[in-house]
């Protein structure tokens, strides 16, 4: 098996499969809680309860327009399963989200199943894989929209599951408030990232990432898989300067194999400031790796 089919970047889109699905309601157990992370913003909160309770969590990493989603709680597949399709559509009345695939881990002492979806967009318009991607403005959703937002639907072949989150007005505007407050913290002035002409883009590829890279990190070897996100410092020349993990599963060794592939392989088109001129900034992405047994 090549390095680059163990290494993925990108969830590939899965059709679901035919069957019965177990639907379920649940209703908030609390009120939203946000926690400002070293590198990171997140939102929690519990529906439920017993048996049914789940902790939804949306994760930012940087200001931008769509959220990193995951579940914990009552099993979403068999231990076996390291991937399964699900469909994410927040709503009401806004169209359902496309089925993706997401992983499944475990967490805490207890080993709840955490379902890690990845990014989706609060409007569910799709992924955006296009040229002019990275150029986007960080922010395509409106503080009316958040509002309107007061449910999210999670559907996976066997389950559907419909979180009753009320109105995502002040949830999102506290995740506004963090994400400014650690771009500052970074280095960086907020509003003068927030108006970037265009953000630092990659100039090569993940396979050329990967290119020189002389072995699989032993823990991949060894039957682990892992999901790391980095942020990445790019200098006003368009090179990554600095590494930093803002999140990652179970091993610190391919955490640091993954940023030292990225600081010896990735190279960027610089960001450039309102008045196109090249400017410091950073660059966020996550990186999938799969066991190879």
């Amino acid at each position: 098996m090549t390095l680059l089919r163990a290494l993925l970047l990108m969830a590939v889109a899965l059709l679901p499969t035919a069957g019965h699905a177990e639907e379920a309601v649940l209703e908030p157990a609390d009120g939203w809680v946000l926690n400002y992370a070293k590198d990171s913003c997140r939102l929690a909160r519990t529906f439920g309860e017993g048996d049914e309770k789940v902790v939804l969590i949306l994760d930012q990493f940087q200001p931008a327009d769509r959220v990193d989603l995951s579940l914990v709680g009552k099993s979403f597949a068999s231990s076996s399963i390291v991937k399964i399709p699900v469909a994410a559509s927040f709503g009401p009345d806004l169209g359902a989200g496309k089925f993706s695939d997401a992983l499944i881990g475990v967490i805490g002492a207890n080993r709840d199943q955490i379902l890690m979806m990845g990014a989706r967009d609060l409007l569910n318009r799709p992924y955006m894989k296009s040229p002019d991607f990275e150029t986007r403005p960080a922010f395509q959703t409106t503080p009316e929209q958040e509002a309107a937002i007061t449910e999210l639907q999670v559907r996976t072949s066997t389950r559907t599951l419909t979180l009753h989150t009320q109105s995502l007005a002040q949830p999102m505007a506290a995740m506004r408030k963090c994400l400014k407050d650690l771009v500052r913290d970074w280095g960086f002035d907020p509003e003068q990232q927030a108006a970037l002409k265009k953000r630092a883009a990659p100039l090569n590829t993940p396979t050329d990432w990967v290119r020189k890279m002389k072995a699989m990190p032993r823990a991949v070897v060894n039957g682990q898989s892992a999901v790391i996100r980095f942020r990445l410092m790019v200098d006003p020349q368009g090179k990554p300067t600095q590494c930093f993990i803002q999140n990652a599963t179970l091993s610190a060794e391919i955490a640091k194999t993954t940023c030292d592939i990225l600081i010896k392989g990735a190279r960027f088109s610089p960001a450039l400031d309102s008045e196109g001129k090249p400017i410091a900034s950073y660059y966020t992405n996550s990186m999938r790796w799969l066991s190879l047994r």
